[in-house]
């Protein structure tokens, strides 16, 4: 469900596409949003619902949409990674990869996260006390807080190590292609540390059905992240055409100007999804802008916890523009958590 974190996002991306609407009148000005839908935690959900995974994500999908068209947010497309345009640009993406060598089958093993979809080394989680069995403790993501589980299976891998130096010389030669610095700097600190692991792009259909089948090979499923980043490349139409001419070409309007992320999903944005357009030949986004978590009680908000603060009901109490206004006024350091939402 939506929480006052996603309208922050949407009203700040809002926000910056209309003044560079003002910079330059006349010039094109695409903004896009929409709805991450497949993943096992997905899959899991509609289940516990009682739902097949289309009627699910669709419900789902309008609750998003219906935030940003009640808050006023002017986006140009909305995208759901559930639609056939996506499904075939995905296809696409991969295909080129494959081609070139840099997908192969291999194994993983390591600790996974269902709420994140993320696999995460050793280093990036700790033990914490158990919620539910006093004097025990589980696994967590250190980012995150999500628990996590030990997970062995083979899957299709990109080889993500090939493009660590390209990486490194791409955010040193433009200090601000990510922004706020401090997280330039951590993204940096972890590329210069030491080897980029190769990247996990696949599940067993065995254990995840809802996805993008894995072109050529319908026992596994494309993993969620390599699946929703392709999403910018397809709003703007990506691919336009099967010739060798055009393919080999980023799509018009591509590289993004600006892509806007919350923190805690910054390696997929500022590692992952740079190495896959390096791959694929394309450049990386100009920009990428971090922004900051909203929190309640000192903590990220999470429906799990049950410390969302509910946009809706902040619309219905006040005014659109008293509400994006106060969005942007609390929320306009981005390099720090929001702290304690006093929002209705």
């Amino acid at each position: 469900m939506p929480h006052v974190g996603h309208l922050h996002s949407l009203v700040l991306t809002d926000v910056l596409a209309r003044y560079a609407r003002l910079r330059a009148p006349g010039r094109p000005v695409l903004m896009s949003t929409g709805t991450d839908e497949h993943g096992l935690k997905i899959q899991q959900a509609a289940r516990k619902a009682g739902l097949a995974e289309p009627a699910f994500v669709e419900s789902l999908s309008g609750r998003f949409r219906q935030l940003a068209d009640d808050a006023g947010v002017d986006y140009t497309t909305f995208i759901r990674t559930s639609e056939p345009r996506h499904h075939a640009a995905v296809a696409d993406f991969w295909n080129d990869l494959m081609a070139k060598g840099l997908i192969y089958k291999g194994s993983h093993e390591g600790w996974y996260a269902i709420s994140d979809e993320c696999f995460y080394p050793a280093n990036q989680v700790h033990d914490v006390p158990s919620p539910t069995e006093p004097g025990t403790t589980i696994k967590v993501s250190i980012e995150t807080g999500s628990a996590v589980e030990w997970t062995a299976e083979e899957n299709y891998k990109f080889r993500m190590s090939e493009f660590r130096q390209r990486l490194i010389d791409w955010l040193e030669s433009d200090p601000h292609a990510i922004t706020p610095p401090k997280y330039a700097a951590s993204v940096l600190a972890d590329l210069r540390a030491g080897p980029l692991d190769d990247l996990s792009i696949s599940r067993p259909a065995a254990r995840l059905t809802w996805g993008v089948p894995v072109p050529g090979d319908a026992s596994h499923t494309v993993y969620v992240w390599f699946d929703a980043l392709v999403n910018y490349l397809t709003v703007l139409g990506y691919p336009s055409s099967t010739t060798p001419a055009a393919a080999a070409n980023p799509p018009p309007g591509w590289p993004a100007e600006l892509q806007v992320v919350g923190k805690d999903i910054v390696r997929f944005h500022a590692i992952y999804w740079p190495a896959m357009l390096m791959a694929r030949g394309f450049e990386p986004p100009r920009r990428l802008l971090v922004h900051a978590h909203w929190t309640m009680r000192k903590m990220k908000m999470s429906k799990s916890t049950g410390n969302v603060a509910d946009p809706n009901e902040a619309l219905r109490r006040a005014s659109v523009e008293s509400v994006r206004a106060y969005l942007m006024g609390i929320g306009s350091d981005l390099r720090d958590d929001a702290g304690q939402c006093n929002c209705p």
